[in-house]
């Protein structure tokens, strides 16, 4: 049986974890990016996994990537595969794999085993709510003490791993992780009333549009990164970015706004020169065992 593992990460948590898989199970990762080139995709593998992070499941939009979600429209031939997930998250995954189960039942696949795994530990949805409420600066923490915070978290994902694999081994299938009836009702409440309000009048404000939908307006809210005095011109944002949404002119990134809000351009800079108000609530972390050598392989391929 061949095996296959594709992923999308920007801090690098993504890929750790389809490593890890693609380790246990003896099969092969995959750049999701990396594929983004092709028209249609065919898998030949009998079992596929796909590995991504949950991007903003509490404010009503699906949880999955742009750029994960065009690539799980281009695939064709899915009947009779085993077909897994992993979401990594940040502590509130929504319903990222029910949607992703839906797209895989839209092109003729069906999820036998997704699963939920929480690789950080952010400030809390309703820290940077009130944050912007108040119009306050998060709290920097430094490099090391953000570190420090994730080793537990890491340390448990590797039991969920282990469990994981167990799973998947065997070629089980029904486990679809994701929220309680009630859950969904509270939170849907929440957005409502409060998050989606806060988080669309956001990224109005990023993207400098006001009649976008919201999925139409993350490409554009790299229009808000900017860049310190601490930039030297190295070009490792434009080298890391999966989608090639960064040029090098004259020393300096410019963002071409047509970007997937991975921010690996800000975590994975070393002279911690790009900020700015899309990155405002969040931290420079990146997974611990992930090289910039292995970011640079996770991006797009132009074919000639």
């Amino acid at each position: 049986m061949t095996k296959e593992i594709y992923y999308f990460t920007g801090t690098g948590n993504s890929l750790a974890v389809a490593r890890d898989l693609a380790n246990k199970i003896n099969g092969k990762i995959i750049s999701i990016p990396s594929m983004m080139e092709k028209e249609n995709i065919t898998i030949d593998a009998n079992m596929i996994g796909f590995v991504f992070p949950v991007y903003y499941a509490t404010n009503g939009f699906s949880g999955i990537p742009l750029i994960v979600e065009r690539f799980l429209n281009k695939l064709k031939d899915l009947d009779s595969k085993y077909i897994f997930s992993v979401c990594t998250h940040s502590g509130n995954p929504g319903d990222t794999v029910e949607n992703l189960q839906e797209i895989i039942n839209n092109r003729g696949g069906e999820l036998a085993a997704g699963f939920t795994l929480k690789l950080f530990n952010p400030p809390s949805v309703f820290y940077k709510l009130k944050t912007a409420i108040l119009r306050k600066e998060l709290e920097n923490q430094s490099n090391h003490e953000i570190q420090e915070r994730q080793k537990e978290l890491i340390e448990n994902s590797k039991n969920k791993l282990d469990i994981i694999y167990g799973y998947i081994s065997h070629k089980k299938k029904g486990l679809i992780e994701t929220r309680s009836k009630f859950a969904k009702f509270l939170s849907a409440l929440l957005l409502h009333l409060l998050i989606k309000p806060v988080f669309s009048r956001r990224y109005r404000k990023l993207s400098n549009s006001s009649n976008l939908k919201f999925k139409e307006m993350i490409p554009l809210a790299d229009k808000s990164f900017q860049i310190n005095e601490n930039c030297n011109g190295c070009g490792i944002c434009a080298k890391i970015c999966p989608v090639n949404n960064i040029k090098i002119i004259n020393n300096k990134p410019i963002w071409q706004h047509n970007c997937e809000n991975c921010f690996a351009c800000y975590v994975w800079c070393p002279q911690k020169a790009i900020n700015g108000e899309i990155v405002s609530y969040n931290e420079r972390y990146h997974h611990p065992d992930v090289k910039i050598s292995d970011m640079v392989n996770n991006k797009i391929i132009k074919r000639s």
